[in-house]
């Protein structure tokens, strides 16, 4: 409708009204204002979670209604007009006015202003003759005349979000301090500014350096899964629609089997299975079902950063157990340690195995160490996160039967599977994905295994946050992990072909370090290798520089800047992946990724050689 997409936001308030909230909206005619009232009350009759969110006081409902303030401004007031013209249709929690807002609009014709509750509208006369044909039509509207002009109301609400997001903010006493956080920046305690990713990726970019900082592969899948996505968005009908949220069921019962096999269990798949949208939404949404606020998450250090944020949002705090270096340079759990850090408030402890940032991979014996320490506290769930159980290089994975890894391990030797433990299928949520394993990082399909009382609440987080993982990647991930367990390029399945080349990218990019002086800290799985870096002085520009993702500069940061901008490696410090308590242990250690082609590793290889050695 012309009438509607002519609506434009403008100033100053109306002289007729004293709300500190007031704005002037451009109209085409007085006469239609309460026509255009009365549509908009028409939208909001189709959203009646909305108008629950603004009529009804329950802070629960509006952090699932309008978690980061939604409807802003403009929205608020066009949701607020309307609802009192739509309260017969929202279960009558507004005390009905229908004909409040028309009556005042009337009486505000002569003034140049079409003032009702929560703002005023100057008129535009120009646009009259669409409104006077808008009021025509809407004389007699069928059901699905009523269906389109639902929608054209949505358009404007679009609009004005738009003009209200670009347009320079208007002073009045809604808008906030210049200084003050948002609520996302305040539940995140200050982490939502830059970062270790946007600094470090914007120098990848801006260098066009040897990217050894983010894990993920640089070559392409393998065949067999890029014809089996080929197949899956081949197919027709159904496969482009929405599947069961909880998981396409094909992928769900193949899930369950293979799980059941890793776990010497019966997996059920429709209770006891989750498809999310990648490893990080199963890690986002087994914490918000989990922790309560105050709740203390216990995380092992160094850890991938990622959780920190999803831990605060989900209201806990988090609490950490440093891990130790070992003679072997490796690192090491401190049991007694770990036991020391728990406390009654601690409800959830993240296991990662294999490790990032650092390869380790939990042996038997410190698995079975932490399953006693988690009965010793009945109140712990474990969030075991295992995207990295399919690439394990140590000696363990070779050797099923000296306690390293679990029977019926489909590819997965040398993993131990923490819910497989005496008693800790019932205190386990197992979070993994296929993106490592397949080298699709994009697909995002990841999944949560465990208990049904606790996958039952995962389950009904997903349709509040999407309504389901995508349905051609999901069916394509059925073949692939049905294609996966057979032999591959010579070997006697993809597994063994994967695990095999990522011990010869490990050991190209550490003696790639060991040319620099970087001395390779031991990686048994994973991506990554951790490097020390304490025989290399870093230049002084760049340990008094500061950057906004790090105003006070560490070392390893300093040294990561450095590689980069002067010889075109790029790196990522280790310090972000330490508590500020705890940070000095991360200064002389910086994480390479060996997820790299062949050719990459090379350029890597004369790069560092390059590296002066002081």
């Amino acid at each position: 409708c012309p009438g509607f997409l002519s609506t434009t936001v403008s100033a100053p308030p109306c002289p007729s009204q004293t709300r500190a909230d007031q704005h002037h909206l451009n109209m085409p005619s007085s006469a239609s204002a309460a026509k255009w009232a009365a549509t908009a009350a028409i939208a909001v009759s189709t959203l009646p979670a909305i108008a629950d969110a603004f009529t009804a006081p329950s802070p629960h409902m509006a952090r699932l209604v309008n978690p980061a303030g939604l409807l802003r401004g403009t929205e608020r007031r066009l949701v607020g007009l309307s609802m009192t013209a739509s309260s017969e249709r929202i279960g009558g929690k507004v005390e009905q006015k229908q004909d409040a807002p028309v009556q005042e609009a009337a009486q505000a014709e002569g003034s140049g202003d079409v003032c009702f509750d929560g703002g005023c509208m100057a008129i535009d006369p120009s646009h009259s003759r669409g409104m006077d044909m808008l009021d025509a039509e809407l004389e007699d509207l069928g059901e699905v005349e009523r269906r389109l002009r639902r929608e054209g109301a949505l358009m404007l609400l679009e609009k004005l979000r738009a003009q209200e997001s670009s347009a320079p903010p208007a002073a009045s006493l809604e808008s906030p301090p210049p200084k003050e956080q948002s609520i996302i920046a305040k539940r995140l305690a200050g982490r939502s500014g830059p970062t270790v990713w946007s600094e470090f990726g914007a120098l990848a970019a801006e260098t066009k350096g040897i990217n050894l900082g983010q894990g993920f592969p640089n070559w392409s899948p393998p065949d067999f899964v890029v014809e089996a996505a080929v197949q899956a968005v081949s197919k027709g009908g159904a496969a482009h629609q929405y599947t069961r949220t909880a998981g396409h069921p094909p992928l769900c019962a193949l899930l369950a089997a293979r799980y059941s096999m890793h776990l010497g269990r019966t997996v059920i798949p429709d209770s006891e299975v989750a498809v999310t949208v990648g490893a990080s939404q199963a890690l986002f949404l087994t914490l918000q079902t989990l922790v309560e606020q105050g709740d203390e998450v216990l995380l092992l250090e160094p850890f991938f950063d990622l959780y920190i944020g999803q831990i605060r949002l989900a209201g806990g705090t988090p609490t950490y157990c440093p891990l130790q270096p070992n003679s072997s340079k490796g690192f090491e759990l401190d049991i007694d340690l770990l036991r020391s850090k728990i406390t009654p408030k601690t409800k959830v402890l993240i296991l990662n195995s294999p490790h990032n940032p650092t390869g380790k991979v939990f042996n038997k014996d410190e698995m079975e160490a932490i399953a006693q320490v988690v009965r010793e506290n009945p109140q712990i769930t474990v969030v075991s996160d295992e995207v990295y159980k399919y690439v394990i290089h140590s000696d363990a994975s070779a050797k099923p039967e000296d306690g390293g890894a679990d029977a019926g391990s489909l590819g997965s030797e040398g993993h131990v599977h923490f819910a497989k433990l005496d008693g800790m299928w019932d205190r386990t949520l197992t979070v993994s994905s296929a993106g490592k394993t397949f080298s699709v990082t994009g697909w995002q399909v990841g999944w949560v295994i465990g208990p049904s009382r606790m996958v039952r609440d995962v389950q009904t987080m997903l349709p509040f946050v999407q309504f389901c993982a995508s349905t051609p990647m999901q069916e394509a991930l059925v073949s692939v992990l049905k294609h996966a367990d057979q032999p591959y390029k010579g070997e006697e399945t993809y597994y063994d072909w994967l695990r095999k080349g990522y011990v010869a990218k490990r050991d190209a990019l550490a003696a790639a370090m060991r040319s620099a002086g970087i001395e390779p800290m031991q990686s048994e799985g994973g991506f990554f290798l951790v490097g020390d870096t304490s025989s290399l002085t870093v230049p002084d520009k760049y340990m008094q520089d500061t950057t906004p993702a790090m105003p006070s500069m560490t070392r390893d940061w300093a040294l990561c800047r450095w590689f980069a901008l002067e010889h075109g490696i790029v790196a990522i410090p280790c310090s972000p992946f330490y508590s500020p308590e705890n940070r000095e242990l991360g200064k002389d250690l910086v994480r390479f990724a060996f997820c790299k082609t062949d050719d990459t590793l090379q350029e890597a290889y004369d790069a560092f050689s390059k590296i002066p050695q002081h």
